[in-house]
């Protein structure tokens, strides 16, 4: 018989001999096998800040953003190289204003953005956006949103980082601004000065923000107190005699001077408290109306004309 020719110990080294071509073989195999799934798409679902459930097979390679917010927010992700095309109005950081311009949210330049090739674009708005109907039929991914709230920008961030493929990238950037946002809190009450009462001015026409509105939130974390309460508008035209009414300690314009010379002019203007005391500034709309990751420093903005004594934080 066979096995009895064949000492047990040359038959022990044919089974090792044979046991290690198979684990060699499953090896070769394993590691063919990971190289198919490296080269293979990889699925990528993420939602969207209107609550849209998007699915793409790879995270994108071309980006375009009709949002100032959303190309703050990409570059800040480190993805600026991917970002082919952004709207008239996207002016930072500086590199931006590199990129091709596709108009903007109202007026969009169709012929354009498709020429670019975007796999996605990030527009500004809700479901409702009629903006993100019309580029979805163009056969091109859309991500909306639209935060009401500091926190939401935070959200929205990790959102934009999931869409995008770089969620480690999100979480360190919001880890970040919350951190540096924390301090600014801390910062605020370690004074023990009582909150100053505060009216925000958009134009010369004396628009405002109220309470559920962007900017409010953004006065709030800065440690103001709104004089605009009790109203279920978040953008609202308010009279002299209300301003006079509730006499607020600093004044925030939110445009140019130039825009507003008409305000000084208004009857009971030069007998509020704020202009009496010289506590009327200028701040940077930019900073604190984007709903990006530049807007802790919008909140800095504010608490810098609120409290001067925190010097530059």
């Amino acid at each position: 018989m066979v096995s009895r020719d064949i000492p047990i110990t040359k038959m022990t080294n044919v089974s090792r001999r044979v046991t290690g071509l198979t684990l060699l073989l499953v090896l070769v195999a394993g590691m063919a096998g990971l190289a198919l799934t490296g080269c293979s798409p990889r699925s990528l679902t993420f939602t969207d800040g209107a609550g849209r459930t998007i699915e793409r097979q790879q995270a994108p390679e071309r980006i375009a953003s009709l949002s100032p917010a959303h190309t703050e927010i990409l570059f800040a992700l480190g993805l600026g190289e991917k970002v082919v095309g952004v709207s008239n109005w996207c002016n930072k950081p500086e590199a931006a204003l590199e990129k091709e311009k596709v108009g903007d949210a109202f007026s969009l330049d169709k012929e354009k953005l498709v020429a670019l090739k975007p796999d996605i674009v990030f527009v500004p708005g809700t479901e409702a956006t009629q903006m993100a109907k019309e580029i979805e039929d163009l056969g091109i991914a859309v991500y909306l949103s639209s935060p009401g709230s500091v926190a939401e920008v935070f959200e929205d961030i990790r959102r934009v980082a999931k869409a995008t493929g770089v969620e480690k990238q999100g979480e360190d950037l919001v880890a970040r601004l919350e951190q540096e946002l924390d301090q600014v809190s801390e910062d605020i009450e370690g004074l023990g000065s009582s909150k100053p009462s505060v009216l925000i001015v958009l134009d010369q026409e004396l628009w405002t923000v109220g309470p559920g509105s962007f900017m409010h939130d953004v006065l709030s974390r800065a440690g103001g107190v709104n004089i605009i309460k009790d109203v279920e508008m978040q953008y609202l035209q308010v009279s002299m005699e209300e301003v006079l009414a509730n006499d607020p300690d600093v004044i925030l314009i939110t445009v140019p001077e130039d825009f507003v010379t008409g305000l000084k002019d208004r009857p009971g203007w030069s007998d509020l408290k704020a202009v009496k005391e010289g506590k009327v500034y200028f701040v940077d709309g930019d900073l604190t109306s984007r709903q990006g990751p530049s807007i802790v420093d919008g909140v800095k903005e504010f608490a810098r004309y609120l409290y001067p004594e925190l010097g530059d934080i």
